[in-house]
Order: structure tokens, then C-alpha cells, then sequence
């Protein structure tokens, strides 16, 4: 690979002929890999090869204004032409108040659930994750015991960085937190 990278040649497996390719490889990741040069988690051959052009793209929830056009971006591909589908005021409301840790991916899947579940070709509050539902239960102050779990278990996951170390703060499973987290 990154030889590849390199002189953009390659040889298919059992060929002696090189071919050279005019291409340009693409990287995403969700991880600061500067970090992980650090912690020898990464080879810094293959960083200095594929980190040419860095495009820093901030997360979902650090990017309100395009909520909503994703929102009706995935309406429309999940709705056909025998069901048309709209959302009601209060769900576009829980949708933008939700935080996303699961950025555009978790905002597609909730998006299909909902279009899926729509009665009368309206996706209301009722077809959202309930874990967007309690959006307003936070307002209100009033958290499920799930919810406060998760929200503890994400501190100490963000404190420790390391699943063996929360699980002994935690004083659970490490198999078990990595169900919960």
C-alpha cells in the first residue's frame, strides 16, 4: 500500500507487469491520527503518504444549519412514489435539539426508521429513536436510569480513554461497558 501511494503503480497478484494508475485515494477517519502517531498506534510512513490534503470536517451537531436540509435529503430518498412522507414541527424540533454522536450515519438510520414507521405519510415524534424523544426529558429534567447510565459511562469513557481502566472506575465487565458504551 504504500508503495502504491507512492508511485501509484501496482502489480496484480501472480503478474510480473506494473501498471501505473492515475488516482487519487481518499481517507476518513473519526480518530485524530496525530494521537495516534504518539502513541505508535499509527505508521507514520503511511500518515505522511495519505495526509497530502487534510479536509477537517466538523461533526454533525457543530453543524446545526445542515440538519435540516439532511433531514428532508433522507425524507425524500427513504419516501417513494406510492408514499409520499412529511415530518411534523415537533420532530423536525427533537431532531435538530438531538446532539448526533453517530453524525449523518445515525441521522440516516433514524430518518429511514421514522419513514418506515410514518402513519399517514407523517413522521411524527413517535416514530423517532426514544432516545431522541428524551430531548425534552432533558429540558424538563427528567432522565431515564438508561439515560443517566449512558451519559456516566461516556464521561468516564472520555476521562479514562481506555475501555479496562472505565470499566475498574465503573467497577463492571469490560465485555459488559463495551455493550453499554
Amino acid at each position: 500500500m504504500l508503495r502504491f501511494l507512492q508511485s501509484r503503480e501496482f502489480e496484480r497478484v501472480g503478474e510480473n507487469i506494473t501498471r501505473k494508475v492515475d488516482v487519487r485515494v481518499i481517507t476518513a477517519t473519526n480518530r485524530k491520527l496525530a494521537d495516534s502517531l504518539q502513541d505508535v498506534n499509527f505508521r507514520e510512513d503511511l500518515y505522511y503518504r495519505i495526509n497530502a490534503v487534510r479536509i477537517s470536517l466538523p461533526s454533525l451537531r457543530e453543524r446545526p444549519e445542515d440538519l435540516l436540509v439532511l433531514i428532508y435529503h433522507f425524507i425524500k430518498k427513504f419516501s417513494n412514489e406510492s408514499k409520499e412522507v412529511n415530518i411534523s414541527a415537533d420532530a423536525v424540533k427533537l431532531l435538530t435539539s438531538y446532539r448526533w454522536p453517530g453524525n449523518v450515519r445515525e441521522l440516516e438510520n433514524v430518518i429511514e426508521r421514522a419513514t418506515i414507521l410514518a402513519r399517514d405519510g407523517v413522521i411524527n415524534t413517535q416514530q423517532l429513536p426514544e432516545e431522541i424523544q428524551q430531548v425534552d426529558m432533558e429540558k424538563s429534567g427528567l432522565l431515564s436510569l438508561d439515560h443517566i447510565e449512558q451519559q456516566h459511562i461516556s464521561r468516564v469513557l472520555k476521562v479514562t480513554k481506555d475501555l479496562d481502566e472505565a470499566s475498574r472506575v465503573l467497577n463492571i465487565d469490560p465485555a459488559t461497558l463495551w455493550r453499554k458504551r
